[in-house]
């Protein structure tokens, strides 16, 4: 099951992503309003979560990882933070319309099939105020990964594939379907990026789109 991976991922070492946030959130923070609420789908450890709950906003999130979700609230009582952290799968979490300053998917959104992919972005749009952002941070068509991605998973469309032995998806984004969920949007940043990770595992590369996007 895609829970028990993830689960048996953040228990395989002490942070899984490391504790700084994304650095487009970072640069941005300014745009959100002072009363601003936040939502963290895969919250994971809490990198993005706490550094917003630091500069005073509300901070609430979820994640399918319960060793991830204890160790954002061990984190959050240590720094003196209040963040809503539970452990739920966003397929089946029902994001309050026209409620959020931010939606973070960060990692998120390559680990499900199109039609889930879809449906999670309409709860996003739903979920955000007006001149509310979203940022997506998810691997691209460029993905290391992707190209031999034919030869070991069943693939389901041109860059969509499933992992039968681990019961997961992988979806590799390209540029303009993920501006495209966002077209009637205000792009604040988009970006793509090349980089070495070392935050888990051996060290290896990554292909990435970030996408920051405002409502109107």
């Amino acid at each position: 099951m895609k829970q028990n991976i993830w689960e048996k991922e953040y228990k395989n070492v002490d942070s899984l992503w490391g504790f700084n946030p994304n650095s487009i959130l970072s640069k941005y923070v300014e745009m959100l309003p002072e009363n601003g609420e936040v939502l963290d789908i895969g919250i994971g450890e809490g990198r993005n979560a706490l550094f917003f709950a630091k500069q005073g906003f509300a901070v609430e999130g979820i994640d399918i990882s319960e060793t991830a979700v204890e160790r954002c609230l061990e984190l959050s009582k240590e720094h003196n933070l209040n963040i809503n952290a539970k452990v739920q799968d966003i397929t089946s979490f029902e994001i309050e319309p026209n409620k959020y300053s931010l939606i973070i998917l960060s990692n998120v959104l390559n680990f499900f099939p199109d039609k889930d992919i879809k449906i999670i972005i309409e709860k996003v749009r739903n979920g955000l105020i007006k001149s509310g952002l979203v940022y997506i941070n998810a691997f691209d068509d460029k993905e290391p990964g992707r190209e031999k991605a034919p030869e070991k998973y069943e693939q389901l469309a041109k860059h969509t594939f499933y992992n039968e032995s681990s019961n997961m998806f992988i979806h590799y984004f390209t540029r303009s379907e993920l501006e495209g969920f966002f077209v009637d949007y205000k792009t604040i940043s988009l970006s793509q990026s090349y980089s070495l990770d070392i935050t888990h595992g051996k060290p290896h590369f990554h292909s990435t789109l970030e996408i920051l996007s405002q409502k109107s």
